[in-house]
């Protein structure tokens, strides 16, 4: 069995959102909530907060993204990338075009809800296939 269809059969066991390291990821995410209470309390202003915020968040994705199946770490690289024009994701400024420093702030403790509609098995495999010049309909 080679590393795709390795991959490929892993992620369709539990689906993306189910699967044991995007949930630890998620609480992850999710504990980032009482950090801007702290930084206030430090006496960072708004912009600073959604600043670390969007770092930690941005952090914790690279973490977890290198934690992840080589394959599927470079599809989700590359899906980040067509996205957003960076693999890693959004930058700050990026946001800033779209959200407040409040919206940011907020957004960065909470996991993506429709990620198995972003990411899927099907694109995935689709991406592979493209990547190695092969048609999807055969693997």
């Amino acid at each position: 069995m080679d590393g795709f269809t390795k991959e490929i059969e892993a992620i369709a066991e539990t689906g993306i959102k189910g699967n044991v390291l995007r949930q630890a990821y998620e609480k992850e995410v999710r504990d980032l909530s009482s950090l801007p209470e702290k930084l206030a309390a430090d006496g960072l202003s708004e912009e600073e907060i959604a600043r670390q915020m969007h770092e930690r968040r941005r952090e914790l994705g690279r973490q977890y993204k290198e934690a992840a199946p080589p394959l599927f770490r470079e599809y989700i690289y590359a899906a980040a990338a067509a996205k957003y024009g960076d693999p890693p994701g959004p930058t700050f400024e990026m946001l800033r075009q779209k959200k407040s420093c409040r919206e940011i702030i907020v957004s960065a403790s909470r996991p993506i809800r429709d990620l198995d509609d972003r990411l899927t098995i099907e694109s995935f495999r689709a991406w592979y296939s493209k990547r190695k010049g092969n048609d999807p309909s055969t693997m």
